[in-house]
């Protein structure tokens, strides 16, 4: 492929981050395959072409013709001028379905987003449920467009990971993802009632309110002592902290794919997800599902999955199941679409 591709990694200068981990490891793959040039100021990525914040209103990275790929819908770095290709991944519809939103912002945001699928030559989404959100809510027009699915971002497991030393011993639900409301971890302290387990929630805390809204609730519950916030954690930690959890519990309510699904899957674990969104397409079969938000249902749904996954031996069906989502196959489904524009260029 002679038409050279930029890739936009500015996402990169957000770590603990799910697009953190989809420029770096979809990145990563796809160099693996051809020459990429990424677009970023992190010292993680070569060859790269820095980010400048005029960026925002003037971007031509070469002369002649290129390819660009924006990697995420909220990008504010469009190439200007008529040389580039762009490829288009749409990662969710969050901002949209947020009720919190004004209706004026959320209108601006469609207005910005249509007029960058309106620009693009090829549309790309990281789930089905994404694809289908964007076709109710948007004008595609006759852009191509491809389904790509994320792949896992734990590589190889180590033969042996110590207990986390956070968890003191004692048996623990795990989840991970920013503190924000979206995600719904405030329902989860209710699975602590009756027992003497731990709920371990890393992450950064993207709104403060909604931490102490978990906090709340824990203490309402007679709780709070078990239930602990780890902030961001390392690779190794967060290895740790899946190999050993009893199950990994995620009540989001809105996710575009859901990466902390896959990672937990890889590891054969049992996972208890809400059935929004994408979940259900990403856990598939393998999952377990909160039908309700409720303290018993919740604790009987906990109770009653944790009971399947033992008595019929789970894990070799749930790793089997996470298998389809590899960064090396998104990657060669990424370079298909690269060649499929440079043909026309």
């Amino acid at each position: 492929m002679k038409v050279p591709v930029f890739f936009d990694a500015e996402r990169l200068k957000y770590p603990n981050t799910g697009l953190y981990h989809f420029c770096l490891q979809l990145g990563q793959a796809i160099a693996n395959r051809f020459a990429l040039t990424f677009f970023t100021s992190s010292d993680e990525m070569s060859p790269r072409v820095p980010v400048y914040f005029w960026n925002k209103w003037w971007l031509r990275p070469v002369s002649g013709s290129y390819i660009w790929h924006a990697t995420h819908q909220d990008t504010e770095y469009m190439p200007t001028g008529s040389g580039a290709s762009i490829v288009l991944t749409i990662q969710d519809l969050n901002y949209l379905h947020d009720g919190r939103k004004s209706e004026a912002k959320k209108q601006r945001f469609k207005a910005k987003l249509q007029a960058k699928i309106n620009r693009a030559n090829y549309l790309v989404f990281i789930s089905e449920y994404t694809q289908r959100d964007v076709k109710a809510n948007f004008e595609l027009g006759n852009t191509p467009q491809k389904v790509i699915l994320n792949g896992c971002n734990l590589a190889e497991i180590p033969a042996d990971i110590p207990f986390p030393l956070i968890a003191n011993g004692c048996p623990f639900l795990f989840t991970i993802g920013t503190i924000a409301e979206k995600k719904n971890f405030h329902v989860l302290p209710q699975l602590l009632v009756g027992n003497d387990r731990l709920l371990i929630i890393a992450g950064i805390t993207q709104q403060a309110y909604y931490l102490e809204k978990i906090k709340q609730e824990a203490q309402d519950l007679g709780v709070s002592d078990r239930v602990i916030f780890a902030g961001a954690v390392s690779e190794q930690d967060k290895m740790a902290l899946y190999m050993h959890c009893e199950a990994f519990v995620f009540p989001s309510l809105a996710e575009g794919f859901g990466l902390p699904v896959v990672e937990a899957m890889h590891l054969g674990k049992p996972v208890f997800l809400s059935q929004f969104t994408s979940l259900p397409e990403v856990g598939g079969p393998e999952a377990y599902y909160f039908t309700l938000f409720d303290g018993a249902s919740m604790r009987e749904t906990l109770t009653k999955g944790l009971q399947d996954y033992q008595v019929n031996d789970k894990k070799q069906a749930i790793q089997a199941w996470s298998k389809q989502f590899d960064w090396s196959v998104a990657a060669a489904s990424y370079v298909e679409v690269y060649a499929k524009l440079a043909e026309r260029m």
